[in-house]
């Protein structure tokens, strides 16, 4: 992980950069406050937000602001990379799920894409 600190564009103030390399079977929590800039700068970035249904993907360079301050996990499904832009440095916890159904949905997600590399 990787911190600097950049200067906005638009002169909004000084934002926190902070970068991850994600992993398979690897989850990161990070604690998110609205506003915050979500980005991939690298592979494919797998967002659950807590207390909400709907997961969110991030390709290569998509963008995401945050809504409403959060607890995220995060994981990739190859070597990917994700950047959050931020007022104050985030946190991060790092989790290992060895068990649940959380575990389990990436795995197979990872075995089928796997499966589709091999196959091509």
């Amino acid at each position: 992980m990787s911190i600097v600190c950049l200067s906005h564009a638009n002169d909004f103030g000084l934002f926190s950069a902070s970068e991850w390399t994600l992993l398979p079977y690897k989850t990161i929590q990070l604690q998110v406050q609205r506003g915050d800039i979500l980005q991939s700068l690298q592979g494919t970035v797998w967002i659950t937000v807590d207390g909400q249904r709907q997961d969110l993907l991030l390709s290569v360079s998509d963008m995401h602001t945050v809504a409403e301050d959060a607890v995220l996990r995060v994981s990739g499904f190859d070597e990917s990379r994700l950047m959050v832009l931020s007022l104050l440095p985030v946190q991060m916890i790092e989790k290992h799920e060895v068990s649940g159904w959380h575990n389990w949905l990436r795995t197979m997600g990872s075995w089928a894409l796997q499966r589709t590399e091999l196959a091509a």
